[in-house]
């Protein structure tokens, strides 16, 4: 006996699909609106995420649109009891339950996943992996074979001598002159990184220079009884490639500090050996327990010099 019925099958799976897109955008909105998501893309990446989660609930749509139009397809049902479905309704994926579990459970589980967890934010765990970094090593100039450059502007002559260097340190030069001028250097989230290049490659200039820093504890092998290092974790465009900065303080009192406790430091700016490498660091006059940072990480910006 032949009959006919809808295509159920199919309808499934395109029904099926559709609600796995609906999920990763319900997920990428939700961190979004929490502000959860710099816990895993770069600020500068959020639009683009959340305009693909636009893209994805359009997608969605299409496939509950062709999930309708299979249950108005028809297909062919004999008296063995299997379903006869046109040969190109039929894909690899969809032959077997086995496949189809698999492939949907590639999907389904990171979704699961990152809907399930909580968020949050790596710190000096993550360091211990991948090693801190404590910026350049200072511009030795006197050996420099390139031609010297002196900023452009009006700023003063005396600062513009003071940081001379070659032209691919002009930009830690400009932003080393405006650190120089403030009574106290704040190490906040914007231009974090950029400030320890520029303070490390001009470590002579700064000594002395007061500075305030707040972040993890975190230790090295390398380092003194006296010493731990107050860091920050950088993200460049995702959580894959963050990676530790961060600056040695030295204070009589630096065991009772844990690790991965968030401290703010007050001090002045010095200098250390790290290794084989003369570096700055921070002689301690005040540290207070903080909270951590509501956006624990640090961003990058390669265009700071031309906002300066």
């Amino acid at each position: 006996m032949i009959r006919w019925k809808p295509a159920h099958a199919e309808a499934f799976d395109h029904a099926f699909r559709g609600l796995i897109l609906v999920g990763f955008a319900a997920l990428i909105v939700g961190l979004w609106r929490t502000g959860d998501m710099q816990l895993y893309i770069a600020p500068s990446l959020v639009p683009y995420v959340v305009a693909a989660s636009l893209v994805l609930l359009a997608l969605a749509g299409s496939q509950f649109r062709l999930a309708a139009l299979s249950l108005r397809t028809r297909v062919i049902v004999c008296g063995c009891g299997h379903d006869h479905a046109p040969v190109s309704a039929v894909s690899p994926q969809s032959r077997t339950l086995l496949r189809k579990g698999g492939l949907y459970g590639l999907f389904l589980l990171p979704l699961l996943l990152g809907a399930a967890l909580p968020s949050t934010a790596f710190a000096g765990s993550l360091a211990a992996g991948k090693g801190m970094n404590m910026g350049a090593a200072p511009v030795d100039d006197g050996k420099a074979d390139l031609t010297l450059v002196e900023l452009e502007g009006n700023t003063d002559p005396a600062l513009k001598e003071l940081f001379r260097t070659q032209p691919n340190n002009l930009d830690y030069a400009k932003l080393g002159i405006l650190l120089y001028q403030q009574d106290t250097i704040e190490m906040k989230d914007q231009w974090f990184i950029e400030k320890l290049e520029a303070i490390n490659r001009f470590v002579d200039n700064f000594q002395g220079k007061p500075i305030q820093i707040t972040g993890f504890v975190y230790r090295d092998k390398q380092l003194a009884g006296e010493q731990f290092i107050v860091g920050r974790m950088a993200m460049t465009h995702c959580i894959a490639d963050i990676a530790p900065y961060g600056m040695i303080v030295e204070t009589p009192d630096a065991d009772d500090y844990a690790n991965d406790a968030w401290v703010t430091v007050t001090g002045t700016i010095g200098k250390t050996q790290l290794g084989a490498r003369e570096i700055m660091k921070i002689v301690a006059t005040e540290i207070k327990t903080a909270q951590p940072s509501a956006v624990p990480y640090v961003y990058p910006d390669i265009n700071f010099a031309s906002k300066l």
